[in-house]
């Protein structure tokens, strides 16, 4: 008897620890206890929803249980179901917390928000099979939950990605997908960088010229001719320009793209319905060599330089024309007007620029650009709406509730110096969060065992760490394959480092986890970068 219960609790320790191995999800989550036994999902089941504010999250989550198993019958109803969502009360929608349970009978995920019940389908997504990302029916997969009951909450709220479609253009499609795989490991913030020096993306009916001219460019040797060459001299595709977005005009190939007002509004519902925000940047006043192209009159001399001219009232018509329609596409509590690497050296010659110093009693072209950032937030905040704005916003004056993106990596006292004052940061740093810099076979890990929040701020200033956000500059990044392979996996080691608290975080156990991980992002079609490769 002894010897039987001594085989029946090593059974039982095995059966265990095979539980634990299928829990493989990121970012690791608060609380997790394995139970045994297994739900299986079947055609013609019911997803349950108890309120109509998730409804949303209800219809996402059948649109990913139908399209790799082919069960097209199953339903989705106000009540309870084989899987159900609760939307708890009080609803507390800064509440990003879930617990999931999953017994052989059913699966309930409970929240006091939207996100959260969306961040539990993220969890549900990665305990199914990997085979559930894929794009078309998978056959022969047993399409089994493992039994648990998981309670989770992030660290940090904000957990962002940025992309860049100025520098080299993405579709509504190439986005929707990047968003789907963001919404998979719950990055909750989508940046979107519409505007740059080379290229303006979107659609501003006031002013059509911004995309009519502004979307459009001959290849630029910098960036388009010189991904070309990288990708004839590495024999790499995934870096040559796409023929899809270039089209001849006067004999002249021209690239680009831009997204109507129509894309946009699809883009932030798809967005919306996986728990993401779309942060809007649109750049001011530097990095705005198209739009005075398209608008010289927005310049100091009238030539069609860059920046903006913030001596002249048009201009800043301008710039709240511009936000004004922004405002009405993005119905979010935040906006970006960029603010960085101005070259204020129009300003010192501009007669428009030194009256508008002397009007407003500034010392200098630094503080001139404080006060364009000043008198933007206002407006902004007029339309309800906070400001955001890279960290040399600082520079000048700045107003306590703007929020800092602190990314010049190698100034790390730009996180004590914005919260010494009181604002709110997001960290982003060169150092770690520039998702377009070179990787090697140590990025990861390195990231991961790196202090990307620095170490030293004190507990009132950790408060003002909005969270983390990673940032893909498009230059070198022409095709979404070559975004997907900057991105991943090493967003997966980002995510964590925003979500997990810090002493939870073990890169043993998280390099485990992310092998795991690998057959899924193939699954799912993104070209990652293998954990070992000679490829930068």
């Amino acid at each position: 008897m002894k010897h039987f219960k001594t085989l029946l609790l090593a059974f039982m320790l095995l059966a265990t620890s095979s539980a634990m191995a299928e829990v493989n999800i990121i970012p690791k989550p608060t609380k997790v206890v394995e139970g045994t036994g297994t739900f299986r999902l079947t055609d013609g089941q019911t997803i349950g929803f108890n309120n109509a504010a998730v409804k949303d999250a209800a219809y996402y989550l059948r649109r990913i249980l139908t399209r790799a198993t082919g069960y097209n019958k199953i339903k989705v109803r106000q009540g309870q179901g084989q899987i159900s969502l609760v939307m708890q009360t009080p609803r507390n929608d800064k509440d990003e917390s879930y617990t999931l349970s999953v017994t052989g009978k059913k699966v309930t995920i409970k929240a006091k928000s939207y996100r959260g019940i969306v961040n539990g389908i993220a969890s549900l997504r990665q305990l199914l099979p990997d085979e559930i990302e894929k794009r078309e029916v998978a056959t022969g997969v047993d399409w089994t939950v493992p039994a648990v009951e998981i309670y989770d909450k992030p660290a940090y709220h904000w957990r962002g990605l940025m992309l860049d479609p100025s520098r080299h253009f993405y579709s509504v499609e190439e986005t929707e997908r990047f968003l789907d795989h963001m919404a998979l490991y719950k990055y909750n913030k989508f940046h979107w960088h519409l505007i740059d020096g080379v290229g303006w993306r979107i659609q501003i009916n006031k002013y059509p010229l911004l995309t009519e001219k502004g979307a459009w460019r001959e290849f630029r040797p910098d960036i388009d001719i010189a991904c070309q060459n990288r990708a004839k001299a590495e024999n790499n595709p995934t870096l040559q320009i796409p023929e899809k977005y270039c089209k001849t005009v006067d004999g002249k190939k021209l690239y680009g793209g831009f997204y109507t007002q129509d894309d946009i509004r699809e883009v932030v519902r798809f967005a919306a319905v996986r728990g993401i925000d779309v942060i809007p940047e649109i750049d001011m006043p530097g990095h705005n060599w198209v739009t005075t192209q398209c608008y010289p009159w927005l310049s100091c001399s009238n030539d069609g330089e860059d920046p903006l001219c913030l001596g002249k009232e048009s201009t800043l018509e301008f710039c709240k024309n511009v936000y004004a329609e922004i405002f009405k596409l993005f119905p979010y509590e935040y906006a970006h007007i960029g603010g960085d690497e101005v070259n204020r050296d129009h300003w010192t010659k501009c007669p428009d620029c030194q009256r508008r110093i002397k009007d407003e009693s500034l010392k200098d072209v630094a503080e001139l650009q404080a006060w364009f950032t000043k008198y933007m937030e206002r407006y902004f905040n007029q339309h309800g709406r906070k400001l955001m704005g890279w960290d040399e916003i600082l520079e000048g004056g700045l107003s306590k509730t703007a929020t800092v993106y602190w990314w010049r990596g190698d100034h790390a006292d730009v996180a004590q110096k914005s919260t010494n004052m009181g604002n709110e940061v997001v960290v982003c740093p060169t150092t770690y969060c520039y998702f377009d810099y070179g990787q090697d076979n140590n990025t990861i890990k390195r990231i991961y065992t790196s202090d990307v929040i620095p170490a030293d701020l004190n507990e009132k200033q950790l408060k003002l760490i909005k969270g983390i956000q990673s940032n893909i500059w498009g230059e070198f990044i022409p095709t979404e394959a070559r975004m997907q392979f900057m991105a991943f996996p090493r967003a997966l080691a980002m995510v964590e480092k925003a979500w997990t608290p810090k002493q939870e975080q073990n890169w043993d156990d998280f390099l485990k986890r992310m092998k795991a991980q690998l057959p899924r992002l193939q699954a799912a079609g993104i070209n990652y970068r293998p954990l070992e490769t000679t490829q930068p």
